[in-house]
């Protein structure tokens, strides 16, 4: 167990790199993009990518999310289960191809690209489900270094590519030139491990077609289909209504504060991969007792996480951003607590997964994104676009409350530190607050963060130790 649990914290500090390499470079880049692309530019483009982030959802019909209990279910014949659920991906793929150039001419209007973006935007929405397929493959056997390969060669090829169409080619389309760039390289690389799988297939003689896999794929899938697609418009749906209802420029200011928001989330779903596969390997030997001590750890570091995070936050802005970035400095409190959130909803959804109750869990997403949708059109207009930040975190914190009582009723057994999450949700709140008045006093700032730190720390000086060894990531290790 303990080698397992090296290799689990080694393949943790790797999937934290590579994740920040894959969409934390967007972070990184941030100086030079909110420089040479206007606010418009920049908003078309995020535009963009929200197209892409939730077309990636129908595309690959999530069959993704059935690979880590799959490998439990089909242990002895897994790799014949990775072709099929890869083949049935493919059939999905062309489908969507097919409808969307055959449903153009309706939507074209609206769409504000032409049909050349709209084929670029299928193809690059297959190639991400093909590196969430093929890097969730890596994470089950923590294969670290080719997730770390395909990230960085994604990551940086893409950024310098960019910026060369930007500079040379697309002077006067400057938006178009970074979509082509921000498309191009995981086409091909999709294309480069989408060549390999087949070679791979046919060396196994694995069939492309199983009846019993496809099922079994589309029955845990196809919820996930709604939950994701549910959770990317909580995401991503209120950049397109703020271009709808505001303009552009505001689409532009609010995707920059969500990109730097996103670090923080970027951080969280990396904890979660190696959280989860350790969870499950829990429940599995109804270990409760340790999920719990390792679950009061995890809250501890999430914490001290967030603090650190909306402490600063406001300096980065201001130092990445121009000036007409900085108006948005006031929504990056409620982005970020939205995802302390969903850092606190993914406790209890690994219930769900375990169990196979998929179905709450999209019934919980749509739910939210409802709930989202209703508040951005009842209050983006009269309140401006930021009000869609404080909507993303309402809908998040009802998020959060629906899983913990879907988990609670699926499974009674006690296993998370109820007292210490609402004791944390209630101090954490009043230092977002206290953040948002001090957001313009940075030694200020920067002093209630040192304090408040050190109060956690002493109030829970009794788990700092477990704390540490969770640093970056879960240890897989079972003392």
């Amino acid at each position: 167990m303990r080698n397992s649990g090296k290799r689990a914290a080694k393949a943790g500090v790797a999937y934290t790199v590579g994740n920040v390499l894959l969409r934390g470079v967007s972070f990184l880049t941030l100086p030079i993009f909110s420089r040479i692309l206007s606010t418009e530019e920049y908003g078309l483009y995020n535009l963009y990518v929200s197209y892409e982030t939730l077309l990636t959802i129908f595309v690959g019909v999530c069959l993704y999310g059935s690979l880590r209990t799959a490998k439990y279910d089909y242990e002895e014949s897994f790799d014949q289960y990775l072709t099929s659920a890869m083949s049935l991906s493919f059939v999905s793929f062309f489908v969507v191809l097919v409808l969307g150039n055959s449903l153009y001419p309706l939507f074209f209007e609206s769409f504000e690209f032409d049909r050349t973006i709209l084929n670029i935007l299928i193809v690059h929405s297959y190639a991400m489900f093909v590196f969430q397929f093929y890097n969730t493959r890596l994470a089950l056997d923590f294969r670290y270094k080719q997730f770390l390969l395909v990230s960085g060669a994604n990551s940086i090829g893409g950024t310098v590519l960019s910026i060369f169409l930007i500079v040379c080619i697309f002077k006067d389309d400057k938006h178009i030139a970074r979509i082509y760039g921000y498309a191009f390289v995981p086409i091909v690389i999709a294309g480069i491990i989408i060549i390999w799988f087949v070679k791979n297939s046919f060396k196994k003689k694995n069939k492309i077609f199983v009846l019993e896999h496809w099922r079994y794929g589309l029955i845990i899938s196809i919820p996930l289909v709604v939950h994701t697609f549910s959770q990317q418009i909580l995401h991503q749906f209120d950049r397109i209504m703020i271009s709808r209802i505001i303009n552009n420029v505001a689409v532009g200011i609010y995707s920059f504060i969500y990109t730097i928001a996103n670090i923080l989330q970027v951080i969280v779903q990396s904890m979660d991969n190696a959280w989860s596969v350790w969870m499950y390997e829990q429940l599995r030997y109804h270990r409760y007792e340790e999920i719990k001590k390792k679950a009061a750890a995890y809250v501890l570091l999430m914490n001290i996480l967030y603090v650190g995070f909306i402490s600063l936050a406001p300096d980065v802005i201001r130092i990445t951003g121009t000036k007409e970035y900085h108006t948005g400095i006031p929504m990056v409190v409620p982005l970020a607590f939205s995802i302390y959130f969903v850092f606190l909803y993914s406790l209890p959804v690994h219930v769900e997964y375990y169990y196979k109750k998929t179905k709450f869990i999209a019934m919980g997403t749509l739910l939210a994104a409802t709930l989202n949708i209703a508040l951005n059109f009842l209050l983006i207009e009269n309140a401006g676009y930021q009000a869609a930040a404080w909507n993303t975190l309402a809908s998040y914190i009802a998020l959060f409350i629906f899983h913990w009582q879907i988990a609670k009723k699926i499974d009674s057994t006690p296993m998370f530190p109820t007292t210490q999450i609402v004791l944390s949700i209630i101090s954490l709140t009043g230092y977002s607050v206290l953040i948002i008045a001090l957001a313009d006093c940075i030694l200020l700032r920067w002093t209630v963060m040192c304090v408040m730190i050190v109060c956690m720390l002493l109030l829970c000086r009794n788990i700092i130790k477990p704390m540490i060894n969770m640093i970056p990531l879960l240890k897989k290790y079972n003392k």
